[in-house]
């Protein structure tokens, strides 16, 4: 006999839409997946960008007020727009995308058991009553075979028999055929009774079918209006990427590079005062009177010292007057230098206090150069230092009078 499951035309359209229902289940499984942690990392990274912003608005508030710094303190307040526009992205992900779908998986999950268990009660009785039926139909095939072997025996020996005999045969046919009645009765009911255990199977597939069916159809709406909302979602941040880039470009466009050199320059620019090199004064111990020296002796003492002090003072002002008399032949023009080269003597200051004789003079333009033509810092070092020793000297005199 047939297989009483296999061959139900709703038991084979429920089993293939319970497979369409399962890969519908596993992908918003994955889906509420996924989407939870795109949720967790959207908020992840707007603390975590909101934390950098607020490193550099801290920082470009330390600097000097100009259009660039200001600029950037403008990108400061676009990675807040963009760290807040990733925080309402993640809430809302969780809100209309994450709990919406897992609601709906739950509704199904609760609405479909007790589908499944229905139709796995309503299988387990008419695979039972099959059974029963095919031990029934055995025993009345055995009955029934039994039962024409008896008439047919009685028909072949009814001449040659008694009347006893006769009859004995006619009673034991009668309870045959009574035994036969009764188990055809059994079968027959049986049979009714599973047909319409099938007809309540068949009608429990179909109306679990149209449940499944209008569950996949919600959850379809549902996913497609989960879609449209993401969609909202997207473009809402797209446009706070937007208006952030614009603001951007509005403060790059605000931004006056020469006026913030300009600026620099005047804020930090050096005055001559500034540049000034200070003179750090020997301090000996002669000159303090308080040390136990005697007077002549520290008189001898500070009038070394203040000879030597004297012969720096001369020597300075000589290499001052060499390096005037080298621009003055930077100056003059070719043929009047060699005139002029003859005149200039280097004169310094000898050992012992004595004047140095005067050098020969240099053969060549060349050599007098490389010797003599000091740099421009070295001249403002020669300048600052003739004043300093000249005060020197000065404070050295008042002190060996007093």
């Amino acid at each position: 006999m047939k297989d009483p499951l296999g061959t139900c035309t709703y038991s084979l359209l429920y089993e293939d839409l319970k497979r369409f229902s399962k890969n519908g289940e596993t992908f918003c499984k994955e889906l509420v997946t996924v989407f939870q942690q795109r949720s967790e990392l959207e908020i992840n990274y707007a603390k975590g960008l909101q934390k950098l912003a607020g490193k550099l608005i801290k920082v470009s508030k330390a600097m000097s007020n100009n259009s660039t710094y200001n600029a950037w303190s403008l990108v400061s307040n676009e990675m807040f727009s963009i760290a807040d526009a990733h925080r309402i992205l993640g809430h809302a992900l969780q809100q209309d995308t994450v709990l919406e779908i897992r609601q709906i998986l739950d509704e199904h999950t609760k609405r479909k058991k007790p589908l499944d268990n229905t139709i796995e009660k309503s299988g387990k009785l008419v695979v039972t009553n099959w059974n029963e039926q095919l031990k029934v139909k055995k025993k009345l095939s055995a009955l029934t075979r039994e039962h024409e072997a008896l008439f047919s025996f009685v028909e072949k020996n009814k001449q040659i028999c008694t009347e006893k005999e006769k009859q004995k045969m006619f009673n034991r046919l009668t309870k045959s055929a009574e035994l036969q009645v009764k188990v055809d009765e059994e079968y027959f009911n049986m049979n009714m009774d599973g047909h319409k255990m099938r007809l309540k199977w068949e009608n429990t597939l179909k109306s679990c079918y149209q449940i499944i069916q209008e569950l996949e159809k919600q959850r379809i709406e549902t996913l497609c209006s989960t879609l449209n909302k993401y969609s909202l979602h997207m473009s809402s941040y797209s446009q706070t990427l937007l208006q952030s880039e614009k603001q951007i470009e509005e403060a790059i466009g605000r931004v006056d590079v020469e006026k913030d050199l300009q600026t620099l320059v005047e804020d930090t620019c050096v005055t001559a005062e500034d540049t000034e090199a200070e003179f750090l004064m020997a301090d000996y111990f002669e000159e303090d009177g308080r040390t136990i020296m005697g007077r002549e002796r520290r008189r001898d003492a500070l009038k070394i010292k203040l000879q030597r002090l004297e012969e720096w003072i001369t020597r300075t002002k000589e290499d001052k007057d060499v390096f005037s008399s080298v621009q003055v032949i930077k100056k003059t023009p070719l043929r009047s230098r060699q005139s002029l080269r003859t005149s200039i003597m280097y004169k310094g200051p000898a050992k012992n206090g004595a004047s140095r004789q005067d050098s020969a003079p240099s053969t060549g333009a060349g050599t007098a150069s490389a010797q003599l033509s000091p740099t421009e810092p070295q001249r403002a070092e020669l300048n600052g230092l003739c004043r300093i020793l000249y005060s020197a000297s000065l404070s050295t005199l008042i002190k060996l009078i007093s």
